[in-house]
C-alpha cells in the first residue's frame, strides 16, 4: 500500500477477500448448496482474478486508484451477494436451497463488510479524486 494509504482499506479488503474465500468453501462443502465442483470453478476462478487485480491496485495503487478499486471491490461484493444469492428471485437464491446456518452467514456477512469497506473508500476516494 502507498506511504499516504490508509492501512484500514487494505485490511477491510482482506477481510472481504477471507469471508469470499470462506463462502466459497462452503459451496464446495454444504450440501444444501447443490453446487457442483464444475459450477463453482467457472464463477470463482474469474472472480477471483478480477479480486487480485483489484486488491493488487489498492496496496499498490496510486491514492485515487487505490480508493476507486475499495470502493469498487466493497460495491462489487454487496451487490454481488445481494443479486446472486440474497434476494428471492436471484440465479441462486439461498431461500430455495437448503444452506447450513455457516453457509447463511457467510453470505451475509461478506456482504455486509463489503458495505463497510465501500463506506469507508467513498468519502476518502472523494477527497483524492479532487486533489491534483
Amino acid at each position: 500500500m502507498p506511504r499516504h494509504g490508509p492501512r484500514s482499506l487494505a485490511f477491510w479488503s482482506w477481510l472481504v477477500l477471507a469471508l469470499l474465500a470462506a463462502h466459497d468453501v462452503t459451496h464446495a462443502v454444504d450440501d444444501g448448496l447443490e453446487t457442483r465442483l464444475g459450477q463453482l470453478a467457472f464463477v470463482a476462478l474469474p472472480q477471483w482474478l478480477v479480486l487480485a487485480v483489484a486488491m493488487s491496485v489498492i496496496l499498490r495503487g496510486d491514492r485515487v486508484r487505490s480508493r476507486t478499486a475499495a470502493l469498487l471491490m466493497g460495491v462489487g461484493v454487496t451487490v454481488g451477494f445481494a443479486v446472486v444469492h440474497l434476494l428471492p428471485f436471484s440465479p441462486a437464491a439461498f431461500w430455495e436451497l437448503q444452506p447450513s446456518v455457516v453457509s447463511w452467514v457467510l453470505a451475509w456477512v461478506p456482504a455486509a463488510v463489503g458495505l463497510v469497506l465501500a463506506t469507508l473508500a467513498w468519502p476518502r476516494w472523494r477527497t483524492a479524486a479532487r486533489r491534483p
